[in-house]
């Protein structure tokens, strides 16, 4: 066998082995999933940096964003990028809406609007409002454990409208630590996700802040 062939093969033996991926009904997660998913979705405060890279046709390279992500039960979530005149990106029950730092309020575009709505279901872990869309499969480390490496694939479904094609969700435990969105093969946004910050609510002038 040729050395390189039998390095390959020692790497995989020794990363990680995953159980095959599962059909998952939001409804009816299996037994293993059903505690993972209820405590992804409980934190009613959560805070963590981000690291979004874009890959779009058009651009030779990257675009690579950085901020800070708020989520808060009942108010939706922000976007707080740190580049210079970003928009604070707040998403609710009333739509999407950007505050820009000298007050002006902008309503964006339909289609950026369809994505950060689905990236609050994302990251609130609303599994049945994603499912109107997508399938979705489950996979978890083996053995597995509450701890344990895991992932969810979200599939679109035929006839669906959904603009992006593909979804994952990555983590460990019960943390979310990456978020993939594919529209097609060369767009594709991936989101790395810091160590967050859970708390049980925000106090109201930091709702004022970062919310509608």
């Amino acid at each position: 066998m040729h050395p390189r062939v039998l390095l390959a093969l020692i790497a995989v033996a020794a990363g990680p082995l995953w159980a095959a991926p599962l059909p998952l009904d939001p409804a009816a997660p299996p037994e293993s999933w059903r505690e993972r998913l209820d405590a992804l979705a409980a934190p009613a405060a959560l805070t963590a940096p981000f690291t979004e890279t874009r890959e779009t046709p058009v651009r030779r390279r990257p675009l690579v964003l950085e901020g800070t992500v708020r989520l808060a039960r009942g108010h939706g979530l922000s976007l707080d990028y740190t580049r210079s005149r970003a928009p604070l990106v707040i998403v609710d029950d009333q739509g999407l809406l950007l505050r820009h730092a000298d007050g002006r309020l902008q309503n964006p575009p339909a289609e950026a609007a369809e994505s950060v709505r689905l990236l609050h279901a994302l990251f609130a872990f609303d599994l049945a409002t994603l499912s109107r869309d997508y399938e979705i499969r489950g996979e978890e480390q083996k053995p597995a454990s509450r701890e344990g490496l895991w992932a969810l694939d979200f599939t679109r479904r035929e006839g669906s409208a959904a603009h992006y094609r593909e979804l994952t969700l990555e983590g460990e435990g019960a943390r979310l630590t990456r978020i993939r969105l594919v529209r097609a093969e060369r767009h594709i946004t991936m989101i790395e996700l810091g160590e967050p910050e859970h708390a049980p609510g925000f106090p109201p002038e930091a709702l004022a802040r970062w919310f509608r």
